[in-house]
């Protein structure tokens, strides 16, 4: 969905998976529109997205411990 001048844009997040290298989160969009006096949400888009640790060389490596 578009979002448009004036709207308030909501971004939440939830914390799917927390593996040895990566951590996985859900990402959902929405749009709160305040128009003829009352307001409505509206789903704009949502992804799934995965984090992978890496070190200096690029390469993966374990989570640090508080990331657990």
């Amino acid at each position: 969905q578009p979002v448009f001048l004036g709207d308030i844009v909501n971004f939440f997040t939830e914390t799917l998976r927390v593996g040895r290298t990566s951590i996985t989160v859900k990402v959902t969009v929405e749009a709160e529109r305040w128009g003829a006096g009352h307001g409505e949400r509206v789903k704009v888009t949502e992804a799934e997205l995965t984090y992978v640790a890496i070190d200096g060389n690029g390469k993966k490596r374990e989570l640090p411990p508080e990331a657990a």
